[in-house]
């Protein structure tokens, strides 16, 4: 489970907060839970002692009009914390130099009031970031698409094709699409992927054949897949061979 930590100068604006982020839950199913709305700092501070699992923690940066404040918690939350997703709201925007030389690594940066299209992205995000890190030991790709999760084993995705904006997964039997793309997604994929055109992330144990004379791949399931020269050598390489 994930769990949801808002912490805010104004308590009027929290609960705001609060109500979009359980219609979010609410509407997709996400195992998410919000776990502490607070004004004050101590009690974020003393969650962190108890607190085992992942976390997702809202924070106003302007606290009491002091910016600082906010950065030095996230700071705070970071050191105890490795793996806690941090998400910064604020009303100034130069409050963003401050975040980002702080080597707090947020997960995302918004002004307020943030608007519940962008907090419904952010949390599909970071939900999809947690759903492929648990299941790292078991090969499967967790992508969720409106209020739909899809858990797809690895050895059955054939490629990963990028197309206006989206990307599609393609098995046997199945074409699924949402919005990403290829080069954030080779990051979070293990190495039996690798890119062979700049629309196409290949799992090479679902490779039939390959012809570098005609510069295509034949899949397992009969598609054609070209091959660019800027990812050739690359493919070689995985491929072993010379």
């Amino acid at each position: 489970m994930v769990k949801v930590v808002l912490c805010d100068s104004s308590t009027s604006y929290m609960e705001k907060v609060k109500k979009q982020i359980q219609k979010i839950i609410d509407n997709t199913g996400y195992n998410m839970k919000i776990t502490l709305l607070t004004t004050k700092l101590k009690q974020v501070m003393d969650y962190l002692e108890v607190d085992e699992g992942i976390s997702i923690y809202i924070i106003d940066v302007d606290y009491e009009d002091n910016h600082l404040i906010g950065i030095k918690l996230a700071k705070k939350i970071r050191q105890k914390d490795r793996n806690a997703y941090i998400v910064f709201n604020t009303m100034r925007t130069d409050s963003v130099y401050n975040v980002m030389t702080g080597l707090i690594r947020p997960s995302g940066f918004f002004k307020k009031p943030i608007k519940i299209d962008d907090l419904q992205i952010l949390m599909g995000d970071i939900y999809r970031d947690y759903l492929n890190l648990q299941g790292e030991s078991e090969d499967i790709f967790h992508v969720n698409i409106g209020s739909i999760i899809y858990h797809i084993e690895y050895k059955r995705i054939l490629y990963f094709e990028a197309f206006q904006k989206k990307v599609y997964i393609h098995t046997l039997n199945q074409r699924i699409g949402y919005y990403d793309s290829l080069s954030e997604l080779v990051k979070r994929l293990d190495d039996q992927f690798v890119r062979c055109h700049r629309s196409y992330l290949v799992n090479v144990d679902n490779i039939k054949r390959v012809s570098f004379n005609d510069m295509v791949l034949e899949m397992k399931n009969g598609g054609k897949i070209d091959i660019s020269r800027t990812y050739k050598s690359m493919l070689k390489e995985k491929l072993n061979i010379e």
